[in-house]
């Protein structure tokens, strides 16, 4: 390596910019909460800084959602929503603080709807946070009856705030 390719790697990684090692430096415990009826969802996908240290959320999380047999479900994801609150964007959140990033899922009432959920966003920076659902909403539209198949969904999610 040249000179100049060791200098400019010593200062992304003095920055901590989206370096893995940035990533587990920080503690970050996450936790779902959704409402909803008529076949739709909608709530937040907290996040708090359990650590002694800053941690960098960046912009959009990437999300995947995954059924309780370990199953992913397919997702169209958007970002951002109507529904959504306004607020300002959190990118660095101080020990001890928390953020949402909202979330709203479209017509839920897929396979296995009855039993919980796991959520996990992955950050800009790459680190992962799962959150798992404590119980599912009723599916209104089905009578309370869970389609069949692998289940499909329609989330969207806003940054943090």
């Amino acid at each position: 390596m040249t000179r100049v390719a060791l200098f400019c790697l010593a200062v992304a990684l003095a920055a901590g910019c989206g370096s893995s090692r940035h990533a587990t430096a920080c503690s970050l415990k996450g936790s779902i909460g959704l409402q909803g009826a008529t076949g739709n969802l909608l709530g937040g996908f907290t996040v708090e800084n359990t650590g002694g240290r800053a941690c960098r959320l960046g912009g959009f999380p990437r999300l995947e959602l995954f059924r309780s047999d370990r199953k992913r479900v397919a997702l169209t994801v958007h970002r951002g929503d109507a529904a959504f609150p306004s607020s300002r964007l959190v990118t660095l959140l101080r020990p001890g603080r928390s953020a949402t990033a909202w979330v709203k899922w479209t017509d839920y009432c897929g396979s296995l709807w009855n039993r919980p959920f796991t959520f996990r966003l992955t950050l800009p920076t790459g680190q992962r946070i799962s959150a798992r659902t404590a119980a599912a909403e009723k599916c209104q539209e089905t009578g309370g009856a869970p389609r069949a198949g692998p289940g499909t969904a329609e989330l969207s999610i806003s940054g943090f705030h």
